[in-house]
């Protein structure tokens, strides 16, 4: 895969070139262009799957370069970076087909996040069905599988084989096949760039091409259950081995590319006829399997943990207590579960720990739903210290759960006031906008996720956060240019630009005029500081 870095900016370019692993992303070439016209030239050669291009550039701008793709129908996903943020600018990148909109200074994870975003959509484009036979094919099977395992067909080898028959599959209903289904919670996915259409379509085409073997949306079934995203994957004449090796790729690929960690549990072979009761006897092991994120289980893994629906808590009690603040109440109730798990006659320290996953996942998902982050309690050292300890006694588990409810309900205390918030955010950049500060550092501070801080940030104070983190900058630096003589790059080191080039630039259009003629307009007096 070819990709095109073009910025007048030579350090900029270099920067980018220089600090992302391309080869892990599958990227084998790259160009690079200093302005628009050497953009055009090296499109029109090389045909780069991936370009991220600068607005402001001599000759011809970065929107004359993504109108050129637009007009010329040449396929490609394009990325703005700029500094640049009025409203048009955005409007116009995106009705000539950019994929985002990254503003300068722009964060290095952020800027990776994207282009394996890009890179994921060429893929996807390239694999996409080159025949409406195909399409029609796959939507024939798709619907079909569904059939088989909701129970929706009657479930004997005849009438299987007359449903296949009259769809011209020409699959046996006693074929082999093996089942994968997957269940991920997918609201930190939500509260990003993601939405659910998009979502869903991308992770299914992941297990069709990763466990299927298939270029497609053919294998693999969709269903959403609240926050949930469960998956239902067919797959014919492959080993249990083999399958769990193909999981852990698909666990990788869903967490490097979609930022979602599922549990993956991996059925037993089974003649297609039978499809809906393995369905039905797999959906059974996942209610408790869901909040161990990131695991691989097999049918005999996951028997011990298939007791009950609801598992060992009862999660609306819980979130009873977080929503009234009631840590009595709250820990009356888990002391009275605990004593019930430590007297039974299955009580394990294996037990235990499915436990404390689930305890953990009531309170972590009542944190998202709020739009908060769950960073703050998995950074928290008493609660690590207290978590390695839980399984160990029921009474380091009550001292774990009392540290869960603390944490969490003083984030759902502080959400109450958004100033709160703001202030602290606020208090933050102006102590350390000097630094390469980004939305994810000023968010971590706030406990909260970066949206939710954009949104709130941006009600309050009218203007995005990365606006005001240059507002502040450009302040003091109008204020240094004033009362100093430090030269103009001293300057922009000191408050926290790299480049003097974009400092210039950010300068200019805060001001009106490069940072040498507003200090000598405000030496002469003729505006104010």
């Amino acid at each position: 895969m070819k990709l095109l870095i073009c910025d007048d900016d030579i350090s900029t370019v270099d920067v980018i070139q220089h600090q992302i692993n391309w080869e892990e992303l599958g990227i084998s070439r790259i160009f690079r262009a200093y302005n628009g016209e050497a953009a055009i030239r090296i499109i029109t050669k090389e045909k780069p799957e991936i370009i991220l291009c600068d607005i402001g550039m001599p000759k011809v701008n970065g929107l004359e370069v993504l109108k050129y793709l637009h007009n010329n129908k040449i396929p490609a996903e394009f990325c703005f970076l700029t500094c640049y943020e009025e409203f048009e600018y955005a409007k116009a990148a995106l009705r000539y087909g950019a994929s985002n909109y990254i503003t300068k200074p722009f964060d290095m994870g952020e800027l990776q996040s994207e282009i394996q975003r890009m890179v994921l959509s060429v893929k996807t484009k390239r694999s996409a069905p080159e025949s409406e036979g195909q399409t029609r094919h796959d939507s024939v099977l798709n619907n079909v599988l569904r059939q088989l395992s909701d129970g929706v067909a009657v479930s004997t080898v005849q009438s299987v084989e007359s449903l296949l028959s009259r769809n011209r599959l020409e699959l046996s209903a006693e074929s082999t096949w093996h089942m994968v289904m997957t269940c991920a919670d997918i609201t930190d996915a939500l509260q990003g760039t993601w939405n659910r259409e998009l979502l869903s379509y991308t992770i299914s085409r992941l297990h069709d091409e990763t466990l299927a073997d298939y270029i497609g949306s053919a294998y693999c079934l969709v269903d959403f259950d609240g926050r949930f995203l469960l998956c239902t994957c067919f797959i014919p004449g492959q080993s249990e081995e083999e399958l769990i090796s193909r999981c852990r790729t698909l666990m990788s690929l869903c967490v490097n590319q979609v930022g979602v960690r599922p549990s993956i549990l991996v059925g037993p072979d089974f003649p297609l006829y039978r499809a809906a009761g393995v369905k039905a006897e797999m959906l059974s092991r996942m209610p408790r399997i869901r909040v161990r994120a990131g695991k691989i289980f097999t049918m005999e893994d996951a028997l011990d943990t298939s007791n009950q629906e609801s598992g060992f808590l009862d999660a609306n009690q819980l979130l009873t207590y977080l929503k009234r603040l009631d840590r009595n109440g709250c820990m009356e109730y888990l002391r009275t579960v605990i004593r019930r798990i430590t007297t039974s006659g299955e009580y394990t320290r294996e037990v235990m720990d499915d436990f404390r996953r689930e305890l953990t996942h009531i309170f972590t998902s009542c944190l998202r739903d709020n739009g908060l982050s769950s960073q703050m309690i998995f950074e928290d050292p008493q609660l690590s210290g207290l978590n390695k300890a839980s399984v160990l006694s029921a009474e380091n588990m009550l001292r774990f759960a009392e540290r869960l409810f603390t944490l969490t309900s003083q984030a759902l205390r502080e959400l109450a006031d958004g100033e709160d918030i703001i202030a602290r955010a606020d208090a933050y950049i102006r102590e350390h906008f000097r630094e390469n500060i980004n939305r994810e550092d000023v968010a971590a501070v706030a406990c909260i996720t970066p949206n939710y801080l954009s949104k709130q940030f941006h009600s309050k104070k009218g203007m995005n956060l990365r606006e005001y983190i240059n507002k502040i900058r450009i302040d003091e630096a109008k204020r240094l240019l004033l009362t100093t003589n430090l030269a103009v790059s001293e300057v922009a080191g000191m408050v926290g630009y790299d480049n003097i080039s974009y400092f210039s630039t950010v300068f200019r259009k805060h001001t009106g005029m490069s940072p040498v003629d507003w200090r000598t307009a405000a030496e002469g007096g003729s505006h104010e500081a």
